[in-house]
This record gives structure tokens, sequence and C-alpha cells, in this order.
């Protein structure tokens, strides 16, 4: 059976800085990635003073996608830092579609898998908690296999007094699976450095290591 995975993520960093290493490790094993981007990004980091942050970001964003190897990527501009003002429902109205799309065109169903960042947002990230909420919803109603839950563990950042959009870590109780992602590393830092935009961030996240940690919940 294929098995594909949907990657639901609020900005277009947001996989690239996470779990681009597991992810380049699934498509090895014959994994089919999908892309769905919530926002462009156009409230993040400007230090080069770009004229649209937004189309530069998503940009970056589809070239990290070529890096991946994603089978597709679909982009919903909803704006920055917006996302949890929005009912969830008016999220999925826009995200169904497309996974229903994408699902029509595998020839017999696939083994459908999600990934996005753990429910806390990884940083408290408001954006971040809502793509995580719209993703679970998503795969409930998809009957999907699994979600992998991107996080931290406590030798990558503190487990408390963190501040808004300082990463926080789960206590090793939580976290199902670390995913030793070294020989993908390399290409892993590609794909990071095509978000130059936002290059400060990606190299505070190099420095986390070789593993990435997740919590997979087994859905089916």
């Amino acid at each position: 059976m294929k098995k594909i995975i949907f990657g639901i993520f609020a900005h277009p960093d947001d996989e690239a800085f996470g779990p681009s290493g597991t992810l380049l490790k699934l498509r090895s094993e014959g994994y089919d990635i999908h892309l769905i981007l919530l926002t462009d990004g156009d409230a993040g980091q400007n230090i080069d003073n770009v004229a649209d942050l937004a189309a530069t970001r998503l940009a970056e964003w589809q070239n990290a996608a070529t890096l991946l190897g994603a089978s597709s990527t679909h982009a919903l501009h909803y704006p920055d830092g917006k996302l949890d003002d929005m009912p969830v429902e008016t999220l999925e109205t826009s995200v169904r579609p497309i996974l229903d799309t994408i699902l029509t065109t595998y020839a017999q169903p696939p083994e459908v898998s999600f990934v996005t960042l753990e429910p806390n947002g990884l940083t408290g990230h408001l954006d971040h908690i809502a793509a995580s909420k719209l993703t679970l919803e998503l795969a409930q109603q998809l009957t999907a296999h699994e979600i992998w839950y991107f996080c931290l563990d406590s030798s990558q950042a503190p487990l408390e007094n963190t501040a808004y959009y300082e990463p926080r870590a789960r206590e090793d109780s939580y976290i199902t699976a670390r995913i030793d992602v070294a020989p993908w590393l390399e290409t892993k830092h590609r794909i990071m450095d095509a978000h130059y935009s936002q290059r400060s961030d990606a190299e505070m996240m190099k420095a986390l290591g070789t593993s990435e940690s997740f919590h997979v919940e087994i859905l089916n």
C-alpha cells in the first residue's frame, strides 16, 4: 500500500526548521509528502528589508519543498499571526478539498499520515497551535493512520520558564519517537538555508543536533 504524509504548517519555514530530516527519511522509504501552508509568513523577520516579505518567503518555501522532494505544495495565504482568530471550520473548508483532491490522484487508497508541530505550538505561537488543532481535526475526518507531532526534548530546550516564541521542550514521557536524521543532515541544512530571510532562526535550530523528537499518535 502506498504511504503518504500530509504536512500542515502555519509558516513557510515550520517544516524546514522542524521535522524536515524525518520527512527526508520517510521520502527515502517511499512516502509521498504533500505540504499545506496556511500563511505566507508576512509577519516574520525582515532583516533584509525586502519590499514584499510574503512573496520572498513563499519563493523560499517552494525552493525548500523542491529540496525536500515534496510531491505537491499548496499555499492558502491566510494572514500571518491571525490563525487563532479563525474558527477551525473556516480553515477546514479551505484545506479539506485539497486533501480530497490529492487522494483522488492515487489509483488505490493510500495509507494516510499527518505531521505538524506539537499541540503547544513548540514556542507557544498561536498560529502553530491553530495549525496543530486543524491537523488533528482533519486526520480524524480522514481516518488517518497516525499524526506525527514534532517537538523538542529536554536536551534541546528548557521544559519551563521560556518566553513567548522561545522553544520549549516536552517531557520525556510525551515523546514516543526519536529519529536519527544524521544521514540526511546535509540536505536538511540546505532546506533550512533555503529560508534565507529567516536565517537567524535557522542557525538556532541547526544547533539542536541530529535527533528529531515526536509524539506519534496512532489513530487507527
